[in-house]
């Protein structure tokens, strides 16, 4: 399940299909997710039957060695966004002003924060090269409140959803990241690309086949 959280709370909350009606990615600066898929389909129709047949097979007796060597069990498979998510989440106060919030995310190297109000209800996400933007060319008063310029919608995932969903949705919408909000509308943690190939990369048992 997917949400987006703008100033006056949660507005949309559904699979990502719908999230696909409601928020379609931008077209021109979301990759096409089937054209990398059509090149690695493309064959060669010269081979026989018994040749494809026989590939097949091998195919799958190296994937059987893989999992094997693996050691894979179904406990041990990352398949939810709790499971690679960033905790707990460094976020910043709605009356965080310009000045404030270049102090913070100088300090703490950050790359994205969300945006709380004073009930720490989501509200916005700020990312440091938006506060770049704005403070280097935008030239805005140092006493401007971040949320004059953060984004005012933010895409949300739950804590069960599927991780390539959310890589999907990252890819998609050309996101940095996605915080982690739970039914109740609390923010549980987030998730980047950092986080997916860090899981990609200690944790072979992530969930790439079905």
């Amino acid at each position: 399940m997917f949400a987006i959280y703008n100033i006056q709370g949660r507005r949309f909350r559904s699979s990502l299909e719908q999230l696909h009606k409601v928020h379609q990615p931008n077209a021109g600066q979301a990759p096409n997710l089937h054209e990398d898929v059509a090149r690695d389909q493309t064959f060669s129709i010269s081979g026989s039957d018994s040749e494809d047949t026989a590939e097949t097979a091998a195919n799958a007796r190296h994937l059987q060695a893989y999992r094997k060597m693996l050691q894979l069990n179904e406990r041990s498979v990352l398949v939810h966004a709790y499971q690679i998510m960033s905790q707990p989440v460094a976020t910043l106060d709605s009356r965080t002003t310009l000045k404030q919030a270049l102090e913070i995310f100088e300090k703490g190297s950050f790359q994205q924060m969300p945006v709380l109000n004073a009930q720490q209800s989501l509200v916005g996400l700020l990312t440091y090269q938006q506060l770049f933007k704005v403070s280097l060319h935008d030239r805005l008063p140092a006493e401007t409140l971040v949320t004059e310029f953060m984004n005012p919608e933010v895409i949300t995932v739950d804590p069960v959803s599927d991780v390539r969903r959310v890589a999907q949705v990252l890819y998609e919408y050309q996101l940095s990241a996605l915080p982690v909000v739970n039914e109740q509308d609390n923010l549980v943690g987030i998730i980047s690309k950092t986080d997916l190939l860090k899981a990609l990369m200690m944790d072979p048992p992530l969930s790439l086949w079905v």
